[in-house]
């Protein structure tokens, strides 16, 4: 098990908004029971307190209990190592945006990627849907 960057608490909002409030991969080891409870959290450094913390996270406890779910249904299946790999991703995609030496295309793409990614887009049926690129100007003279 390789060892993690600290835990961040949950009350500290970091800047970048792709990071949790606790390492990736924590849930999942911890519904895989690669080890005991206290021995994955060390690996972490996490502290007793850190964690009965994290326990109360809705965020974490979504994760881990989607991790449970996951494993369950598919095993460690590509989609759940994708999954990781992706999460994991998003920490790059953010650093390359706020990269000034980044290439605005590559900037916009990534933008227009997480949007969709996020389910953010608008939908067929809603305002705004199928407007593509349209650009209207009305004028009015009277």
């Amino acid at each position: 098990m390789a060892k993690s960057r600290a835990l961040v608490t949950t009350h500290v909002r970091p800047d970048d908004p792709a990071m949790l409030g606790f390492p990736p991969m924590l849930p999942i080891e911890l519904a895989m029971h690669i080890a005991p409870v206290p021995e994955i959290c060390a690996a972490y450094s996490i502290s007793k307190d850190e964690f009965v913390q994290l326990t109360d996270d809705p965020i974490f406890v979504k994760a881990y209990q989607d991790a449970k779910e996951s494993l369950q249904k598919d095993g460690m299946s590509f989609r759940l190592k994708a999954r990781l790999q992706a999460d994991a991703l998003l920490k790059k995609s953010w650093l390359l945006i706020h990269d000034d030496s980044t290439p605005t295309t590559v900037k916009a793409d990534l933008i227009k990627s997480t949007v969709r990614w996020a389910g953010l887009e608008p939908k067929g049926d809603g305002p705004g849907a199928g407007l593509g690129n349209a650009f209207q100007i009305n004028i009015n003279l009277g």
